[in-house]
């Protein structure tokens, strides 16, 4: 009796923490993501949301008809899908809609949002370098529980992949963890911001000598800084600059209701974590968490935006937040850093791409001599003549940008037997 009484015991709890976890792996409703966009976009979700339930409602009403016709009553067809159901209950169990990354020191790739195998959602976390292959599980992995125990730590962002047609955006390319990555390492993101960090006034190091260098040194460069993100897809870069200090996030894709939704989540879900570990930070003195960052939470903002239009919707966007600072947003102080991960792999939408960063890139004025920058990483994916794609350097330097090409890096490509080739990250940094 005793050990059927523990089995029980077992088995509810089993039950029970399945439960939570399908609860916290759950779409959060449209309402709680109000704080992260704009009333417009808020209406057009909502619109988008009724649609998909009637879409559904419809596409359920017609399945069940067609069983009913193959095998004469609902109890005969739910008896045939039961096999079906088994499976995808067995898929479940290891694959959740709210998926990590975490950046790496030693791992270009950082550890997550990789997939190995032949089906596109066998996300894991490999490395094209054998003596960094990992076995997926961040809980389990000695060497994201080491890094998250260094000096310098790493960040775990929590990233949703759309299933929305429509671009590219449902995988993270190499292009997103390499930048999301350099951001993360506080020194490697010193040199990566380096053309803005120069001119800043506020930088103790540049006014006060050796010792506010040094200090100045262990803070990640960009906590108070503005970033947005074109193209986001998955957003990786938009909420690692979150987890580093940005005091301003804004995350855009295209105007895809399911894609636009799933970065809202994610500007939310990555938002509360980062509550979380200021709260924990400041029990614990603020000495045992991430020292990357100050203790205080950015702002987080995701909108629908076409390149190459006006930037009124983007503005309207950070003008709802409660700062202050933010309703006097103007359109010549606006962003330090403008990131464009894997955008250019498209000629004809170079220009428009590049009218865009030009819209949003800080520059000078009266008031405050700084100018902002932009990142454009980026893979040769095969689609086009590769000189094509460089063609966006001759195009930057003619519409007015200083262009400079960095170091590449190889990264894992993103799919199995995938070229290479697409998973080695050349850099362009515009200014």
């Amino acid at each position: 009796k005793k050990n059927i009484t523990n089995m029980a015991t077992i088995l509810l709890s089993s039950t029970i923490s399945q439960k939570e976890d399908a609860d916290e792996d759950a779409p959060l409703p449209l309402a709680k993501l109000r704080t992260v966009i704009s009333h417009e976009t808020y209406l057009w979700l909502e619109e988008a949301d009724a649609k998909e339930s009637e879409w559904k409602a419809q596409l359920a009403e017609e399945r069940s008809n067609v069983m009913i016709d193959l095998f004469g009553s609902d109890e005969n067809a739910d008896n045939n899908s039961e096999g079906s159901n088994e499976k995808r209950q067995r898929h479940d169990r290891y694959e959740t809609r709210i998926k990590e990354w975490t950046s790496s020191h030693q791992n270009s790739d950082g550890f997550g949002g990789i997939s190995i195998g032949d089906n596109d959602d066998d996300f894991v976390n490999r490395s094209c370098f054998p003596e960094e292959n990992y076995d997926g599980n961040h809980s389990e992995n000695p060497k994201v529980e080491n890094e998250h125990n260094s000096e310098n730590g790493s960040i775990t962002v929590k990233y949703i992949l759309s299933e929305a047609p429509g671009g590219h955006g449902d995988a993270i390319w190499a292009a997103s963890r390499h930048v999301a990555n350099l951001f993360a390492n506080v020194k490697k993101c010193r040199d990566l911001l380096s053309p803005i960090l120069n001119q800043d006034d506020d930088d103790q190091f540049i006014r006060n000598g050796d010792v506010d260098y040094v200090q100045d040194l262990s803070r990640n460069p960009l906590i108070g800084k503005r970033v947005i993100e074109l193209g986001a897809g998955a957003g990786i870069p938009s909420w690692s600059a979150l987890h580093c200090g940005a005091d301003l996030v804004v995350c855009t894709d295209q105007g895809i209701a399911d894609r636009i939704r799933c970065l809202a989540e994610c500007a939310l879900r990555n938002l509360e974590d980062i509550e979380k570990r200021t709260e924990q930070s400041k029990q614990f003195g603020g000495e045992e968490f991430n020292t990357n960052n100050d203790l205080n939470c950015g702002i987080v903002k995701v909108c629908p935006y076409s390149w190459g239009t006006p930037i009124d919707p983007i503005l309207e966007t950070i003008r709802c937040s409660n700062s202050q600072q933010d309703k006097e947003l103007d359109q010549v102080h606006l962003f330090d850093v403008v990131i464009a991960a894997d955008c250019i792999y498209m000629p004809d939408f170079h220009e428009p791409l590049l009218k865009s960063i030009k819209l949003l890139i800080h520059r000078p004025n009266k008031s405050d001599h700084r100018w902002g920058m932009a990142l454009l990483p980026f893979a040769l994916h095969g689609n086009t003549k590769d000189e094509n794609v460089w063609n966006i350097v001759p195009l930057a330097i003619e519409m007015g940008f200083e262009v400079e090409v960095l170091e590449g890096v190889q990264l894992t490509p993103q799919w199995k037997n995938m070229d290479m080739k697409r998973g080695f990250v050349n850099m362009l940094r515009l200014t």
